[in-house]
């Protein structure tokens, strides 16, 4: 009865909230609320807050089985699904911030036909690459728990698996936060800001989880526990930050830290309303505290800002919902939990005095030793890629690429190998139970070589050649002469320019140079005089049929909206020193 509720009110805040990102697709950046000092907006603040979410499925249940804490299946696997759609969730929004999503793929660095390599420099390429990484690995991750129990080769992956894990939840959390201190924003800045996050989306993590066990009618005292320990060390950070920058939001403070101290009167304790009000206060504090973090100057919240939330929480709904009861089944095997559970059911975890001489370490070596290699390989060809002299990339820029390759290379080598000998070896009877097994290691397999395959043809295509990259004559394009009657006013135009083009060009035609420097490299500066030398045609040619990594607005604009988008570009050039670009 609680599934089906759920997954109603899922459903009525994502139809709606499917308009709102609908919108925001089609208009751009201009569509939710910014300012001059606020470039980024809402998106990005679900962006982080749902990350974080998903950081403390990995917590709960691979951090805490590499370090032997004992946890009952059931809430592992529950958090595990939270990671995958909290992921689901959160990748949208930069694709969606990125203004056109069907060229994602040009953030992953890697061969690039196209005349362009991915900006090394960008947060955003880190962030596509380690979230890519940590999405792929949590996928594997849960697959083995949920299938754990029949096959014994699962098991004995778990936890080095678990150990891989670990450090990347902390290291992809730490290329979120460094999106933030790379910025122009002092506020921003700080060498606390990496655990300052990571405390963030462990607590918001921890609040989801207790939620969803709220409605599976149990409780796990360590996870609430946790969460009350987090709420402490997050007020000291608020703290620190008021302390260091003057900083400090009340309403933060008092659904982040305060009220969730109603934990300690026992009749809200035990009672699972309370719990959930709780639960509640701790993920809208959190989520305040993103929103006024990454938009400290902003007054108002539009609609298509509460249009964009609901759809996150919608979809967060839905798709936990239908995958709870899709896997049903394997998630709660033969365990009824109700009411308080006891740990002592737990998987007992062998300890080790020596963790060098240990199972899983053993297991890890050669995994590890080849992730090493490959990411080492990678980062001396990326800093000595050509394409790289025009953004100035050093070793840095790098580094936040390196563990996520090193993790990505271990996994595969790691779940390869006792696949492979299973799906070759059916004579092996301590490793093949049945012909289910053997089906299921071909088919696991089967999805790492389809994936390093594609990866290999993307690396040779990559879309292939831009053909609108090569500048045309106006001789070449055929236009009709359009009288000045026919063509917008200088407010129309102003107003396509703005919903259009302000998003990476700015709306002053001098770059919105803190969006640019995070996606592509810098588009080429064209002064008044080159405006001028280029020809209108040839302007509207690019602004209805694209080049390079602007895409085509034909279909959306007219042939008279892209003239009077040239003109009112000129009105932005009036001298040589102001520069903008098509």
């Amino acid at each position: 009865m609680i599934f089906r509720i759920l997954l109603y009110a899922g459903l009525a805040l994502l139809l709606p909230g499917l308009c709102a990102l609908g919108y925001s697709l089609w208009e751009g950046p201009a569509a939710w609320t910014t300012d001059a000092r606020t470039f980024w907006g809402v998106p990005v603040s679900l962006f982080v807050f749902w990350i974080g979410i998903a950081h403390a499925g990995t917590l709960i249940s691979a951090i805490l089985l590499a370090l032997g804490v004992r946890l009952d299946r059931r809430t592992s696997l529950l958090a595990e699904l939270t990671t995958l759609c909290a992921l689901v969730v959160a990748a949208i929004f930069p694709l969606m911030h990125l203004g056109v999503v069907e060229n994602f793929y040009m953030v992953i660095p890697f061969a690039d036909a196209r005349g362009s390599f991915a900006n090394l420099r960008s947060p955003l390429v880190w962030d596509f690459c380690c979230i890519a990484v940590y999405a792929l690995l949590s996928l594997v991750y849960f697959s083995i728990h949920l299938f754990s129990e029949r096959f014994q080769v699962l098991e004995d992956l778990r936890r080095p698996m678990a150990w891989l894990l670990f450090p990347l939840v902390l290291w992809v959390h730490t290329v979120v936060s460094l999106d933030f201190a790379v910025t122009f924003v002092p506020q921003w800045q700080g060498a606390f800001f990496p655990l300052y996050f990571i405390a963030g989306a462990i607590y918001s993590g921890l609040a989801m989880v207790n939620v969803l066990l709220v409605a599976e009618g149990c409780r796990v005292r360590l996870l609430e526990k946790l969460m009350m320990a987090f709420s402490f060390l997050m007020l000291l950070f608020w703290g620190w930050i008021f302390a260091l920058k003057g900083e400090w939001n009340f309403s933060v403070f008092a659904f982040g830290a305060l009220l969730p101290q109603l934990w300690w009167i026992s009749p809200v304790r035990e009672s699972p309303l309370g719990r959930l009000a709780v639960s509640f206060s701790v993920l809208f504090g959190l989520w305040l505290e993103r929103f006024f973090l990454v938009s400290p100057s902003v007054g108002s919240f539009g609609k298509i800002d509460a249009g964009l939330v609901a759809f996150s929480v919608g979809l967060f709904t839905t798709l936990l919902v239908l995958l709870r009861i899709k896997l049903r089944k394997p998630i709660e095997g033969n365990e009824l939990l109700f009411g308080e559970l006891d740990e002592k059911s737990a998987p007992v975890v062998e300890h080790h005095t020596e963790p060098l001489t240990s199972r899983e370490f053993i297991v890890l070596r050669f995994p590890l030793l080849v992730g090493v290699l490959v990411a080492l390989v990678y980062t001396l060809w990326a800093v000595s890629r050509p394409a790289f002299d025009t953004v100035s990339v050093v070793l840095p820029n790098v580094a936040p690429l390196f563990y996520p390759i090193v993790a990505l290379v271990a996994a595969v080598v790691l779940c390869v190998r006792p696949f492979w000998k299973i799906a070759t070896d059916k004579s092996a009877a301590d490793l093949v139970s049945n012909s289910k097994t053997h089906s299921l290691a071909w088919k696991i397999v089967a999805v790492f070589s389809f994936a390093a395959v594609g990866f290999l043809a993307g690396m040779f295509y990559a879309g292939g050649a831009s053909e609108n990259a090569i500048r045309q004559s106006s001789a070449d394009i055929p236009s009709e002469v359009i009288t000045d009657a026919t063509v917008p006013d200088s407010l129309h135009a102003r107003a396509v320019w703005n919903a259009r083009c302000s998003g990476c060009h700015g709306t002053d035609g001098k770059f919105n140079e803190k969006f640019i420097r995070e996606f592509y490299p810098v588009p080429q500066k064209l002064t008044a005089a080159r405006l001028d030398s280029l020809g209108e045609d040839s302007l509207v040619h690019v602004i209805l049929n694209g080049r390079a990594n602007m895409n085509p607005y034909e279909g959306r604009l007219t042939e008279s909206e892209a003239r009077a988008l040239v003109r009112y570009m000129h009105s932005l050039a009036p001298a040589d020193t102001m520069e903008v670009a098509p």
